[in-house]
């Protein structure tokens, strides 16, 4: 599971979701909350997602609110996936990627892309939900 810490700087919520706009290293990311949420705009959380959940590029791509650079740190390529060690702000993500997937990519260790993760893929940590 990757982890950032991150803090809130909007809640916009209805009766059942919430969107939480929050900044990890003074980048913007937002989380969809399938629920109505009392975050404290101000308050340290932190987010949690798969690795799985992670989708990369070369190239910057508008599908996600969540969209950020990365240095690529390290590469294990697998018969059926491939772990993708990215390094972002200090602080080193794991990206599970299906092989067939990555090698179309043509990304090497060393090189700069984008890693997306979308709103409704990222969670809060128990420690710090409703604080």
């Amino acid at each position: 599971m990757n982890t950032l810490k991150a803090t809130i700087t909007a809640v916009t919520a209805s009766e059942h979701l919430s969107i939480l706009s929050v900044t990890v290293a003074n980048e913007p990311f937002h989380l969809l909350l399938a629920e109505a949420s009392n975050a404290l705009i101000g308050a340290d959380i932190t987010l949690a997602f798969k690795e799985t959940e992670i989708i990369l590029s070369k190239n910057v791509t508008a599908t996600s609110a969540n969209c950020a650079r990365a240095t690529v740190q390290k590469i294990e390529s697998g018969i059926v996936l491939s772990q993708i060690t990215l390094t972002y702000h200090e602080m080193n993500l794991i990206a599970l990627v299906p092989t067939l997937t990555f090698n179309t990519l043509a990304i090497s260790e060393g090189d700069e892309i984008h890693w997306m993760v979308q709103p409704s893929e990222i969670s809060l940590l128990k420690e710090t939900h409703g604080k």
